[in-house]
């Protein structure tokens, strides 16, 4: 008989190998870098008999309901197909999976992460989503300029344009299209209203003690 998860036990076994991450809810694990979090969500299936691993990545500096899943990368295997773990398999190899996570996203290969390293990242995801990514394209732009990079994140809303303008309408309806994404995008580049909706966010996910392991320009 299939042995069901113990998501407690879980949670803690991967605690251990990611110690600057900590339990935001069971199987859920996150790291603050400055104005994003970085998160290892273990996503169970229905009757809790295996799990998914996926690193993903949320904006504090945009006010929304609950830690998104933005950006994420799920766990693949050798065969490039995602990769679920039982009970059992967790017990005997916990760690190698870890592992091949850590190879498979840089940034969890250390702490202190830079601009750049979390953009590159995020840009792997765009080109690997076979959805309409205009929320990583935001991430993008805001990264940078909070960042003090003024100049790359004008290059990448031009970038971002470029792509938006490729989309079916009915993909892009929901922000206005490329005048209405590039109109929100240029109201939220405000220093001052940016670090307030960071704080507002972490108060309203009971964060604002969590550690900052910075993102550095």
């Amino acid at each position: 008989m299939i042995e069901k998860l113990n998501k407690n036990r879980i949670t803690t076994d991967w605690l251990n190998l990611f110690p600057n991450f900590i339990k935001y809810k069971p199987m859920h694990l996150i790291r603050r870098n400055g104005a994003f979090l970085c998160g290892i969500y273990l996503q169970t299936h229905s009757g809790n008999w295996d799990y998914e691993m996926i690193f993903h990545i949320h904006n504090l500096m945009v006010d929304f309901p609950v830690i998104s899943l933005g950006s994420n990368t799920f766990l693949l295997n050798h065969k490039g197909a995602r990769d679920g773990v039982t009970s059992l398999q967790h017990k005997e190899g916990f760690r190698n999976y870890a592992e091949r996570l850590k190879q498979q996203i840089p940034l969890l290969q250390k702490d202190v992460i830079s601009c750049n390293e979390l953009v590159a990242y995020i840009k792997r995801t765009v080109d690997n989503s076979i959805g309409y990514p205009a929320e990583s394209l935001r991430d993008i732009v805001l990264a940078l300029f909070k960042c003090g990079k003024d100049t790359e994140a004008e290059q990448e809303i031009a970038n971002a344009k470029r792509i938006i303008s490729q989309w079916d309408d009915a993909a892009t309806q929901r922000f206005g299209g490329v005048i209405g994404w590039e109109k929100q995008v240029r109201e939220l580049m405000n220093m001052d209203v940016l670090n307030a909706t960071i704080e507002n966010q972490l108060q309203k996910f009971k964060l604002d003690k969590l550690t900052d392991f910075q993102l550095v320009s």
